[in-house]
């Protein structure tokens, strides 16, 4: 929601924050010039009336706009960024690396079509690579071949077998050094419609670390923090991500951390900020599960790359509500943000 919110309102925003003070007289400026012009005779503008009453109105539906935005800005930025209430509709979030078949659908009046899946989003080194290629419908794909490609050039093939219907392509274990972005094109004879190419994209990541287990969680001011302990096999800037629920497995936040770590063992903090607990009125005890833990560039041109988890669900100890600090989540630029959404009004 924060994001959306600030996607609106960027250009506006950016303005303020260079010139505020040029924004706002500027604003005031083309309203008393809109005002003051006037048509060189009276009978050019036969209705002035309508046309004042129009742009009042489109004022006002302006104005209620911008009080909605502010609203809605306003209520998001009590939390911190570190730890952002989320809903069961937010999929991106609570299904971060789940697979999704790329459906090859041949329009209307077709009754069969094609998918391919990989077994995993992300491969590491040294992984079996595993996709399979199904069909719906009386055509059934013929001649199947598989490949890994980057930019629709060939890497190296897989091994294609016939299972139950169905076309299982297979990898064996490899360390080979291929970029992190890449695809599985699948090519199929699809009956009356020719060969076809359906591309599934995945990644081929360094296995750069693992998320091994969590520590007893604890009240540290406004936040229950959380300790979790990695193993990195590759020094770096991490980010680190989970997804925070009831008992009842409803979701509650979505947690994330930004960490310089060293080779080795770590010990790292994920926070969730009392004000969720409280807007939701929930002591616990909790879930915190989906765990992702990714490596973040050094530089322009480095792609993004991946670790692991041992862990999944974990049960979290939760503590009486008055036992946190009360004192109301502030960011200075957010606050300056909505100062100048509320000043648009």
């Amino acid at each position: 929601m924060r994001l959306w919110l600030l996607g609106i309102v960027t250009v506006l925003a950016l303005a303020f924050f260079f010139n505020p003070v040029s924004v706002i007289d500027n604003y005031s400026d083309l309203e008393q010039q809109t005002l003051s012009e006037k048509a060189p005779e009276q009978t050019v503008d036969a209705k002035p009336k309508q046309k004042a009453q129009k742009k009042q109105q489109f004022e006002n539906e302006l104005a209620q706009q911008m009080s909605v935005l502010a609203s809605h800005y306003e209520k998001s930025i009590r939390f911190p960024h570190y730890s952002i209430p989320i809903n069961s509709g937010q999929t991106d979030l609570l299904e971060p690396l789940k697979v999704l078949p790329v459906v090859l659908n041949l329009g209307e009046g077709v009754d069969s079509s094609a998918s391919l899946a990989p077994k995993q989003y992300i491969f590491k080194h040294g992984d079996i690579m595993e996709a399979t290629l199904t069909s719906v419908g009386p055509i059934k794909p013929k001649q199947v071949k598989m490949e890994l490609v980057e930019n629709n050039k060939k890497i190296t093939s897989f091994n294609v077998e016939a299972k139950d219907g169905k076309f299982v392509g297979v990898i064996k274990k490899t360390k080979d050094d291929w970029p992190v972005d890449l695809h599985i094109k699948a090519s199929f004879d699809f009956g009356e419609h020719g060969r076809l190419n359906i591309l599934s994209p995945i990644k081929y990541s360094p296995d750069n670390g693992t998320i091994m287990a969590t520590g007893e969680p604890y009240v540290d001011g406004a936040n229950l923090s959380i300790p979790v302990e990695l193993e990195i096999n590759q020094p770096g800037r991490y980010r680190l991500t989970a997804n925070f629920f009831n008992q009842q497995k409803s979701p509650m936040a979505h947690l994330s951390a930004k960490q310089n770590l060293k080779k080795g063992d770590n010990t790292w903090v994920l926070q969730v900020h009392s004000e969720v607990l409280r807007s939701v009125d929930n002591p616990g005890p909790y879930i915190l599960d989906t765990w992702t833990l990714t490596k973040l560039p050094e530089r322009p041109g480095i792609r993004t790359s991946y670790g692991d988890s041992k862990i999944g669900a974990v049960s979290i100890k939760g503590f009486e509500l008055n036992k946190y600090d009360t004192t109301p989540w502030k960011d200075p630029q957010d606050q300056a943000r909505l100062e100048f959404f509320k000043k648009l009004q």
